[in-house]
């Protein structure tokens, strides 16, 4: 074997896809993110704040299967039924929340959920909530550029969906949906609720989702970003950003090579090794900008 052959870091870290979070952590710290994945990450205080938040925002609309997957084949079938009953609900609610996106760039899967997606004038606007310490007031700028890009890739992905570039065939080839059967238990669940037969296969749910997906008004010039306290859940401040497929992809293009295995993560600037204090691998997994202490 070559040993200095490329590897890619999906190989290296035993992924099949990329998550957009993944990739616009990478504009925050690429060693934090790859830590994330290869040590199972962890929880914080401020991180299970800002889930419960998510979820009181979510619940009153989220059109959730009431039925526990089994097997990854369930897990599935579960995220394209949300999201094909919510983008089917858009024009009745004007928003619809939690969507599985799916799509390529430079070859990798690449796969996310958009939080948001608003109705209003006759287009469908991409937006995310996100929840920030209140108390600080320098955090929206400082998370801005991750948040911009991880949008930003929500709006290329539903773009290349509908305008064909990315279609139920290229997902179902790469993900071999034929070959996948629902649990039996799960199926039993369909059945319970009234799930028609014909849409009890992955290839029929996800052939509806696309297609929910295409049918979309036209999608807007501007990505919309709302920072919401975790504490009292107030929001804080809404941005409206200019979405540009030329800058991103000029962005991508580094952002990419860590994946294709032409480089390795980076950690922080030693200007930003501010952020390392605040991260729960600082002095443990990651010694980047440890300061040992002076002999006494």
């Amino acid at each position: 074997m070559d040993s200095n052959k490329k590897v890619s870091a999906l190989a290296r870290l035993k992924k099949t896809s990329i998550s957009v979070k993944d990739i616009a952590s990478q504009l925050w710290c690429e060693k934090q993110m790859e830590l994330f994945i290869t040590t199972g990450g962890y929880n914080t205080v401020a991180m299970n704040k800002g889930a419960a938040t998510h979820a009181l925002i979510q619940a009153p609309v989220l059109r959730a299967l009431p039925i526990e997957p089994i097997t990854y084949a369930d897990r599935l079938y579960k995220w394209a039924y949300e999201t094909y009953m919510g983008i089917s609900n858009i024009f009745k609610d004007g928003y619809c929340r939690e969507l599985k996106i799916y799509g390529s760039i430079n070859g990798f899967r690449i796969s996310g959920q958009i939080d948001e997606l608003r109705l209003a004038n006759g287009k469908v606007t991409i937006a995310e909530d996100k929840t920030i310490n209140g108390k600080n007031n320098n955090v929206v700028g400082l998370r801005l550029e991750s948040d911009k890009l991880q949008l930003s890739i929500y709006q290329l992905l539903l773009s290349d969906i509908k305008n064909n570039n990315y279609t139920y065939e290229n997902f179902s080839n790469v993900y071999s949906l034929e070959k996948m059967n629902l649990s039996d238990n799960f199926v039993k669940g369909l059945d319970s609720i009234g799930i028609k037969k014909e849409n009890q296969s992955l290839t029929s749910i996800h052939k509806l989702m696309f297609n929910s997906y295409k049918l979309l008004p036209q999608l807007n010039d501007t990505i919309q970003l709302r920072y919401i306290d975790r504490t009292n859940r107030k929001l804080i401040s809404e941005l409206s950003i200019n979405y540009s497929k030329e800058e991103l992809l000029k962005n991508l293009i580094d952002i990419m090579a860590y994946w294709s295995g032409d480089r390795e993560a980076r950690p922080v600037l030693e200007e930003n090794s501010w952020r390392c204090k605040m991260c729960n691998f600082f002095g443990k997994q990651c010694t980047t900008w440890w300061k040992e202490p002076a002999n006494s």
